[in-house]
């Protein structure tokens, strides 16, 4: 017998021409097997930003130490604006942990925002974020400090920010700082 020669195939490695993505196609995401995107949406959220009295009494005289340096109004309010959506990612992340308080209380929540700068002592701000309506929030600045070791009160949480853009959620339980959570991005 004769043996047939192999039908030539077709070499699907060596594809021509442009790729073309299927936008109405199925795809796998967190929630499914088989998913079609249909939108993507952006909330914007609108938040003012105070700084009290007592923060610049502390940025233009200082205290019984001296004048403290490293807290101009610049570099507070981008420690602010960077801790933000840190701030969003771990409300929404932990079930026990709210930084915004939606009432006038004689003690509300307050968090210390804690920046670390390679070479320098980290930037510590107090702030307190407060509920305004959907989307509308306001955060007042109470003081601000260059300090190794910055004192937490029992329950405060610290929301320490690295350099590498990632962060650490901490809690002062009973004298001991205890890990909440981390982002790594």
């Amino acid at each position: 017998m004769q043996s047939k020669n192999k039908r030539k195939r077709i070499d699907y490695s060596a594809k021509v021409g442009e790729v073309v993505v299927d936008v109405e196609a199925f795809v796998k995401n967190k929630s499914s097997e088989n998913a079609k995107k249909i939108s993507t949406t952006a909330e914007h959220i609108e938040i003012d930003i105070y700084f009290d009295k007592h923060y610049f009494d502390r940025q233009q005289h200082g205290d019984q130490e001296g004048k403290r340096d490293g807290i101009d109004s610049d570099t507070v309010k981008a420690l602010l604006v960077e801790a933000g959506k840190h701030l969003f990612y771990y409300s929404i992340k932990n079930k026990t942990f709210s930084f915004v308080n939606f009432d006038v209380v004689p003690r509300p929540e307050r968090i210390v925002l804690t920046k670390e700068v390679e070479g320098e002592l980290p930037l510590n701000i107090v702030v307190e974020y407060h509920y305004l309506g959907l989307n509308k929030f306001e955060v007042t600045l109470k003081t601000a400090m260059k300090i190794s070791g910055f004192k937490l009160s029992d329950g405060q949480y610290q929301l320490i920010l690295h350099p590498d853009e990632t962060s650490t959620l901490m809690r002062l339980e009973k004298t001991k700082l205890l890990l909440v959570s981390e982002c790594t991005r």
